[in-house]
């Protein structure tokens, strides 16, 4: 029988129907009490739960399951746990996936799924990295619901079932420097997509962290003088709006420049606000993004 890789998140499909369907616009936040703690959470095995699949960055691996019967139509949130079957065991993650959601039906990142992978293989480095081929991977999901304040409605928590993928590989993801993207006036405002990547590296756009995990962004960039207008992109998937920013970091949610005078030190946030310097001398921009405090500063030097 031919062996099918799989490159796209088209053809992760899953043809499986959910079991129950999801409702996430709700805007009011029922009170929820011990009544309605979920009993049941079921996510659905895979269509191509036997095929063989390579991961990569730009594809995904589509996962439906059954919303928690609460008792209340409200917002759920879900999370992503990645598992490796070694001899009949799973030895799960330590923690989840980045990215969360608050659907049935998501496609799950191959880029977040290999860097799971190599997490629990022990990869450190690029060095350290060895292709282990296919293997078997399992997944489940936690649901929960959050208060308004984010914080966890006690009784609420729950854990799926698993499901495995027979035969996946990943490929080398292991933990590097973070890097925030500059897009702005000064590099001609490209669009923050994956295919302009090299172009924002190539032309220093960018500042990366002091450490990894350290979410502090620091770098100095040669900035042409004029007008000038920026904001930051922790990842390149699009432009984002107002109500969902993607990865732009910014002064304000709004998508709406505000003009300060250098040196400038104030705060950002998720969001589309780009900072703007008019009259910009043209010369060295020492710049540094705090993510933990959410501050950032700007010196001319």
């Amino acid at each position: 029988m031919k062996t099918k890789y799989f490159k796209s998140s088209l053809l992760f499909a899953v043809c499986a129907l959910l079991f129950t369907a999801c409702d996430s616009d709700r805007d009011d936040n029922p009170t929820l009490g011990p009544n309605h703690t979920a009993s049941t959470f079921v996510l659905n095995t895979s269509a191509v739960a036997d095929q063989y699949i390579q991961l990569a960055p730009e594809n995904s691996v589509n996962l439906t399951w059954s919303q928690p019967d609460y008792g209340v139509n409200t917002v759920v949130n879900y999370k992503i746990q990645v598992g490796l079957v070694e001899s009949g065991n799973v030895r799960w993650s330590d923690g989840y996936l980045e990215t969360g959601f608050n659907s049935c039906d998501v496609n799950v990142s191959g880029d977040e799924i290999a860097k799971a992978i190599c997490k629990l293989d022990g990869f450190k480095t690029e060095d350290d990295y060895v292709d282990k081929g296919f293997r078997e991977v399992a997944m489940r999901v936690a649901a929960d619901i959050k208060t308004t304040s984010s914080q966890v409605v006690e009784g609420t928590e729950i854990l799926s079932n698993m499901v495995t993928f027979k035969h996946m590989a990943a490929y080398c993801n292991v933990p590097t420097k973070g890097t925030l993207y500059i897009v702005g006036s000064c590099c001609g405002w490209p669009e923050p997509s994956g295919s302009n990547k090299q172009t924002l590296l190539d032309g220093g756009w960018y500042v990366t962290e002091t450490e990894i995990g350290s979410n502090i962004f620091k770098g100095v960039v040669e900035m042409p003088a004029g007008d000038l207008t920026f904001r930051f992109y922790s990842k390149l998937t699009g432009w984002g709006s107002d109500d969902n920013p993607e990865g732009s970091i910014g002064q304000q949610a709004k998508d709406e420049a505000k003009e300060f005078t250098l040196p400038h030190t104030g705060t950002c946030m998720p969001g589309k606000g780009s900072w703007s310097f008019p009259g910009f001398p043209g010369g060295k921009l020492d710049i540094t993004v705090d993510m933990n405090n959410k501050s950032v500063s700007f010196v001319l030097l």
